[in-house]
């Protein structure tokens, strides 16, 4: 078919390369259920070259179909070379005095079919899809630093019975707003006397927070009384055990040593966790680099077709 003759309008406007190819079978008459992939290939590639040869931009698309039904044809052409015959030498033996036909190993070969167009377009669909897909690389590994506790909860506990003692009024009772206020080493917060409705959030949640779990142990064990008058309000704290401090430091002593050795296993643990997140995130990248390298050889790979392809066509 003459170049001039096809619609170059519908071309332009639509340049895809399927357009392209169902417009190839429809003008050559060809069977749309019996597709000759070896023809259609050559068919394809010389309508290419009478495109090009009329000075038109072909879309990349259009020569990178041309490329893969050229493969197609070079692995179609490579399934019909038969391999040379292999002989089996038999031995000859004098009991068997008949003749024996010579024996013959063929490799199993998949028959040559004529596939559909439907067919053919979803193969070269699948691998543009294939060689398209994005080198998705995924996020680094977050990695996390968790102060520990130097402090054990019997020192802990220690601490907050003492300055219970020290703040402790006539009535045995005191705030937990003052209690927390002497292990606060910011600006000072103004108490419920200065117009402050409530002290105790004033030095921070956290703070807050640290110095309640040793309080609740102690009213556990019934050295102090805690209550409130008000949801969210503050906590009043009653002395109820006077002799119970040489006993809160006899425990804390005894436990320095335990707790040290404990805050040293999780800080090794830490460590070991940062070190095995540098590991994974070494194999990461190394992964990366691999898929660039291979990326990069498909790539090669892909000119070596086409050089390949420049010279079947010579």
């Amino acid at each position: 078919m003459d170049p001039q003759q096809m619609d170059l309008a519908s071309f332009v406007i639509q340049p895809t390369w399927k357009e392209f190819l169902i417009e190839l079978v429809n003008s050559n008459q060809m069977n749309p259920w019996e597709v000759d992939l070896i023809e259609i290939a050559n068919t394809y590639l010389k309508r290419v070259r009478e495109l090009r040869s009329m000075d038109l931009r072909i879309p990349a698309n259009v020569i990178l179909a041309s490329a893969l039904l050229l493969r197609f044809k070079a692995d179609a052409l490579s399934l019909e070379d038969e391999p040379e015959p292999i002989e089996e030498a038999i031995e000859e033996t004098h009991c068997i005095n008949e003749e024996i036909p010579e024996l013959i190993v063929r490799a199993n070969q998949p028959r040559r079919r004529k596939l559909t167009l439907e067919e053919l377009i979803k193969a070269v669909d699948d691998v543009m899809r294939e060689q398209s897909k994005p080198i998705i690389n995924p996020a680094a590994p977050r990695v996390f630093t968790i102060e520990l506790q130097k402090e054990g909860m019997n020192e802990l506990m220690r601490k907050v019975y003492s300055h219970a003692i020290e703040l402790k009024d006539a009535e045995n009772v005191l705030l937990f707003s003052e209690l927390i206020s002497r292990f606060h080493t910011g600006t000072p917060c103004p108490g419920p006397g200065n117009g402050h409705e409530h002290g105790l959030w004033c030095y921070g949640i956290d703070n807050a927070v640290r110095h309640l779990m040793p309080l609740l142990h102690l009213v556990q064990e019934n050295k102090l009384l805690a209550w409130q008058d008000n949801l969210f309000g503050e906590i009043f704290i009653r002395v109820m055990d006077e002799n119970a401090l040489k006993e809160l430091e006899k425990r804390a002593a005894e436990s320095v040593e335990e707790d040290a050795k404990e805050y040293a296993a999780l800080q090794e643990k830490q460590a070991t966790r940062r070190q095995r997140m540098s590991e994974l995130q070494a194999k990461r990248q190394s992964k990366d680099a691999a898929a660039q390298i291979l990326s990069q050889g498909i790539a090669s790979a892909n000119k070596s077709t086409t050089f390949s392809v420049k010279a079947y066509r010579q």
